[in-house]
């Protein structure tokens, strides 16, 4: 939007700051200035700023003006001259309240009546400021209007009082088809009533939408209405299906604070400009609630920090209060808490504490806070969940899987799925129930690109609902196998797909991957938890087979064989193998155990011993028991024992002989005679004890 040099000086001083010093300011407060020019026919200088859709306050010059004077600390002077007061009684008052009490669109209204107009040519003044807007000037009255709108940006309409009296006018409930222009119809919804201002039976205005053109002033008569008008944003957003100039303005939030200002001055300046009366007026404003907003000092300094300055300072109370008081929220400070209170201009876009901090920080100046990240001392934490979801992603790529990702919207297919109330498009209005049919799809495009040997897996999450309208959300994994060219036995034979048992081997690898404790049993029921019944219908009756938690019997998914008719339609001669699986049920099949202790002991720098010997043994009888006594025995000293050979004597089939090479060796020292007589001995006894049982 572009905004005026000189006008923005006619409310506030800024003599003493050039334009392109206060284009570098806004832009430091977080405005976007696209460009600076000059009209040289009216000599002023054009100031073009972006509005952001959370900030359309400051899309007037009175918004832009009060922004500035947070901004610079400089006072603003808004209020307009009014010399002429119209009187306005408490019946008036009571007449609108009666009307409009009850409204759920109009939150602000005044409606004013001026006689004898004598239209008049518009002052100098008055076409500059047009011009510098590049409004083109046409007659007093409107451009009037047009520069209280851009002025105070409010919703200021000029009516035909010859059509219209004072009394009685009314709001109304209007329905689409019976009471609303037809021309106009294209332009609302038809689900619901719209209020609307009438004079009888004639309608004036659909509140906030549009006003019929019949009713509104022409250049050539001699009185006319001044209607003003709040309405509503939400009101309005729910009732039109395409924006009108004046649905456009109330949506964005039009200043209440203002509302009582920017109607006067063109009263004002109407009654001026044109010698003319102006009558009773008739307003209505409704009380709003108050926007309070606590915020606590230590979450102030925790979000900006400290100043940017060695000693390490924090912005001090007084000046947080200042830079409150300035825009205008009206703080109480009260142990070591902020209370605020939130200008109706600012209700859109300030609504929790972390954006009064912001607006803090924006005033006094980002650049003057210490940009530093603070350091954190612990380290983030992984739930054991999500360590195995990364394992099964990496088992299911070891077996040669792609991971894909699809869309969670799909078109209806089954009554069990959660239908979306404003969808883009009819094949995306649903959600999806199962993972399974995308995965078919992907399948099939793979073959019609000639990569049949496609295989991929999916984690994703499916929604489906209830019998009693209870809306499920959980996350499955759900898997496509089936490779024409799986193995051969030998290069003399044919190349052989994937048999059902290999298929099961491969998600039986994913279930030890993970320590899952996982059942399988036959299709023996129809009773499936896991998928619909549309989805079951795709599994062979005798290659489908379901998959249970083998301590709580927890039905977890299904896996099995496509039927024949699927094949058919992929256009598929091998055999495809799919599974679909309840991945928080299969994470629960999942015993953790406590981490292995690993033990680190140094190598020994000295040299070993080695010891070969021959045992006897009963045939029945097992070596272990002898290992077992060898290294309890000497257990400091015995680096290893190794068997390396078992015969039996062909005269005795009742006996065997076991020989085991045992190896001798010191961490901190070099074995010295008696430590290998001794050994030499306990061998020998071992030997004999044995050789006698």
């Amino acid at each position: 939007m572009k905004f005026s040099w000189k006008s923005l000086n006619y409310l506030i001083d800024l003599k003493d700051i050039t334009l392109e010093d206060l284009a570098n300011q806004l832009i430091l407060a977080g405005f976007e200035v696209e460009n600076i020019s000059y009209i040289s026919e009216i000599n002023d200088q054009i100031l073009d700023i972006d509005i952001t859709a959370n900030r359309q306050d400051i899309s007037s010059v009175v918004g832009l003006a009060k922004e500035i004077s947070c901004i610079l600390n400089k006072p603003i002077d808004i209020k307009p001259k009014i010399s002429n007061k119209t009187l306005s009684t408490k019946q008036n008052q009571k007449y609108l309240s009666e009307i409009c009490g009850e409204s759920a669109s109009i939150m602000d209204i005044a409606i004013q009546n001026i006689t004898d107009i004598h239209i008049t040519k518009s002052p100098q003044w008055l076409i500059n400021y047009l011009i510098s807007y590049d409004i083109k000037p046409s007659n007093i009255i409107d451009d009037i209007i047009n520069y209280i709108n851009i002025k105070w940006g409010q919703d200021i309409e000029i009516l035909d009082l010859e059509k219209i009296t004072e009394e009685p006018f009314n709001i109304q409930y209007l329905t689409l088809k019976k009471d609303i222009n037809k021309k106009n119809r294209n332009k609302l919804t038809t689900k619901t009533k719209y209020e609307a201002i009438q004079y009888y039976n004639q309608t004036i205005s659909i509140n906030g939408i549009y006003t019929e053109t019949d009713c509104k002033y022409k250049a050539t008569n001699s009185s006319l209405t001044i209607l003003s008008t709040i309405c509503n944003p939400k009101y309005i957003k729910d009732r039109i299906t395409e924006n009108t100039q004046k649905a456009e303005k109330h949506l964005k939030h039009i200043s209440r604070d203002d509302f009582i200002s920017g109607y006067q001055e063109a009263v004002e300046l109407i009654s001026k400009f044109t010698n003319s009366t102006a009558n009773t007026k008739y307003s209505y404003h409704r009380i709003q609630t108050n926007n309070v907003i606590n915020i606590n000092k230590n979450l102030i300094y925790n979000i900006l920090g400290p100043l940017n300055k060695e000693t390490q300072t924090y912005l001090s109370i007084r000046k947080i209060i200042d830079i409150l008081k300035k825009l205008k929220f009206q703080p109480i400070y009260y142990n070591n808490n902020f209370q605020v209170i939130i200008p109706s201009y600012r209700y859109h876009d300030i609504q929790r504490p972390i954006d009064v901090i912001e607006e803090i920080g924006r005033i006094y100046g980002f650049s003057k806070f210490k940009d530093q990240l603070p350091i954190m001392n612990k380290k983030g934490y992984i739930k054991n969940s999500t360590k195995q979801i990364y394992k099964i992603r990496e088992t299911l790529r070891d077996l040669g899987l792609h991971e894909v990702i699809n869309y969670s919207l799909n078109e209806k297919k089954h009554s069990s799925q959660v239908a979306l109330y404003n969808p883009l498009l009819k094949e995306q209005a649903y959600l999806r129930n199962n993972l399974i049919n995308n995965l078919i799809n992907i399948k099939d495009n793979n073959i019609k690109q000639k990569n049949i040997c496609f295989e991929g897996f999916e984690i994703g999450k499916v929604f489906y609902k209830q019998e009693n309208n209870v809306f499920i959300e959980k996350k499955n994994i759900a898997g496509i196998i089936g490779n024409p060219n799986f193995a051969r036995r030998s290069w003399s034979n044919q190349i052989q797909e994937l048999t059902w048992f290999q298929a099961k081997g491969n998600i039986e690898k994913l279930f030890r991957g993970i320590q899952a404790n996982v059942g399988w049993k036959s299709n023996n029921s129809k009773e499936y938890k896991t998928l619909d019944s549309n989805t079951i219908n795709i599994y062979k009756n005798q290659r489908c087979a379901l998959l249970y938690n083998k301590l709580t019997q927890e039905e977890i998914g299904v896996f099995g064989e496509t039927k024949s008719i699927i094949n058919t339609k992929l256009n598929s001669d091998h055999k495809i193998y799919i599974f679909e699986l309840d991945l928080n049920a299969l994470l629960r099949t999942i015993k953790y155990t406590n981490p292995i202790i690993h033990r680190i002991r140094e190598y020994s720098l000295y040299p070993s011993i080695t010891r070969d010997t021959s045992i006897k043994l009963k045939k029945e009888k097992n070596i272990d028991c002898i290992k077992e006594i060898i290294l309890q025995n000497n257990y400091k000293l015995i680096e290893s024992i190794e068997i390396f050979n078992e015969y039996e004597k062909i005269t005795n089939k009742k006996e065997k002989y076991i020989s085991l090479r045992i190896t001798y060796r010191a961490l901190s020292r070099t074995l010295e005679e008696k430590d290998i007589k001794e050994i030499d001995n306990q061998i020998n006894n071992l030997i004999k004890i044995h050789t006698q049982e």
